[in-house]
């Protein structure tokens, strides 16, 4: 048993030095972030990890690790812009049909025309929040410049600091890519958790305020 686990593990960081050495692994991380911003079933984020640990190797550019994950996750984000702005009217009779979701469509949509630029930046920090503004973002007409402009900087931000944990990782642990990978995942979920937490606790303490 001891001796199967062995030799998945091994093969495991086998497959892995073979991704992070392969032309191909940036190709791949455009196509993931520009998927994973229209359908969110492609982890883009474990692929920016894992370019990040192959920059650290000396594989890849981490720079261009970045732009092309930026530039993929822009594109995708603006298929999914121009398919809320022609579902517009559909998407606002699909809302109306529960008060939750309509609750939610005029809560977004309200927000992104109040401060759009925090929103836009922001929202991917939360799960299954990317889709629903930027479908919102386009049904409800914002400005597709300002859309381009604030979207692009936060996918920067966002994916200039995953690559930073595969780099990070890749540097620590430069022998084993395996156990980078386990690092930088690790440090990704710890950190998300604690921004996570932090939005719940001012969430909390807004709802407080406003409640007393």
């Amino acid at each position: 048993m001891l001796q199967g686990v062995t030799q998945l593990m091994e093969a495991a960081r086998e497959l892995l030095s073979v991704v992070m050495a392969s032309h191909w692994l940036l190709l791949i991380l455009f196509l993931a972030a520009a998927i994973d911003a229209v359908l969110p079933v492609i982890p883009s984020e474990g692929l920016v990890v894992t370019a990040g640990m192959a920059a650290a190797a000396g594989h890849q550019n981490l720079l261009l690790v970045i732009v092309l994950a930026m530039l993929g996750s822009v594109i995708g984000e603006c298929v999914c812009y121009f398919l809320g702005r022609g579902s517009g009217p559909a998407l606002r009779r699909w809302m109306r049909r529960r008060d939750a979701r309509q609750a939610m469509y005029d809560k977004v949509s309200h927000a992104l025309h109040t401060r759009g630029g925090l929103i836009l930046m922001t929202v991917r920090y939360i799960p299954g929040a990317r889709m629903v503004a930027t479908l919102t973002a386009g049904a409800t007409a914002y400005s597709f410049r300002k859309f381009v402009l604030f979207t692009a900087a936060g996918v920067t931000v966002a994916y200039t600091y995953v690559a930073l944990l595969g780099y990070l990782g890749g540097d620590a642990f430069a022998h084993d890519s395996l156990k980078a990978l386990g690092f930088s995942l690790s440090l990704a979920f710890v950190i998300g958790l604690l921004i996570e937490t932090t939005r719940r606790i001012v969430l909390r303490r807004k709802a407080k305020v406003a409640a007393g």
